[in-house]
């Protein structure tokens, strides 16, 4: 009996983690303290500063914001949960806000990698702000109440076979589960991203990409994602230039693709089904190729 009341006790540690050095390996199971809880306030592991340091076997929940490693890079996340931290799902959010709450935050983070997390029940799951370089691979961020996979400011990463499904939002103004400016995986001035392999669906938007001139994001690539049931668009990039969608899966959605003023986009292979409005739109876009899809027009 003791030593049941002990497993218990260390598995439930609130105390919050913060990376002391260099190449650090933070492995909550190895350390006694797999699960870690907190009161709804602050951060629960910490790496800032840092390089190489690594972060396993964890599952961190009950705060304001479960991971947030900042000005470090050559960091690897893995097989980790942060799930149930700060969660709302009462307003139209703001693509482009600060926002430091919810599962996983890289701020001024390179050359690392995020895979075989969850982070599901928060405002958002993963998000990379102003950091380049990195790989998301493999995670589960469905069920959340605004974004699966967030980038801002942040070009030159890699996105591949993570669920982004489930991540929708209710606000007064458009109603319950009405999107509110959720998406599966959402680009805010942020270039040169490859987007490979993810599911998006039953979410706000499947990939949500800009809806401003001022965050448009660039040259990126979408390769063979699977984007149904939204419910807005499979893909949006709207005043987006110079972005590649192939062989995507694209089924149930309001438009499939949403390329408003939109210019020299590649649309490749892609196969559309069932979309409630329209496959393929594109106003006041310019060069907007069509190549070998189930539909043959974009029309502006």
């Amino acid at each position: 009996m003791d030593g049941a009341f002990e497993s218990m006790r260390v598995s439930l540690f609130a105390a919050p983690l913060s990376a002391q050095q260099n190449n650090q390996i933070i492995d909550c199971q190895a350390e006694g303290r797999p699960v870690i809880v907190g009161n709804g306030t602050g951060t629960g592991i910490v790496v800032q500063g840092k390089h190489g340091v690594v972060i396993q076997n964890c599952t961190v929940k009950g705060f304001e914001l479960g991971l947030l490693v900042a000005d470090s890079s050559n960091v690897i996340v893995r097989n980790s949960n942060f799930s149930d931290n700060y969660v709302d799902d009462n307003s139209i959010l703001d693509l482009g806000a600060w926002l430091p709450k919810g599962g996983v935050m890289f701020h001024n983070v390179t050359a690392s990698t995020i895979q075989n997390v969850t982070a599901s029940g928060n405002v958002q799951g993963i998000q990379i702000v102003k950091g380049g370089n990195n790989v998301l691979r493999a995670n589960d961020v469905r069920r959340n109440r605004g974004w699966g996979i967030r980038l801002l400011e942040s070009s030159g990463n890699r996105v591949e076979d993570n669920d982004a499904s489930y991540n929708n939002r209710s606000c007064p103004e458009w109603g319950h589960d009405a999107g509110c400016e959720s998406a599966g995986i959402v680009l805010v001035n942020s270039d040169n991203t490859l987007v490979i392999g993810n599911t998006a669906n039953f979410s706000g938007d499947g990939i949500y990409q800009g809806n401003t001139p001022d965050r448009a994001s660039h040259n990126n690539a979408f390769y063979w994602n699977i984007l149904n049931d939204n419910t807005a668009n499979g893909i949006e990039a709207t005043f987006s230039h110079d972005n590649r969608f192939i062989g995507n899966e694209l089924q149930r959605n309001n438009y499939a693709l949403w390329l408003g003023y939109a210019s020299y986009a590649l649309v490749s292979g892609n196969y559309a089904n069932g979309n409630r409005v329209m496959d393929c739109r594109a106003e006041h876009s310019s060069v907007v190729i069509l190549e070998s899809n189930t539909f043959t027009d974009c029309p502006q």
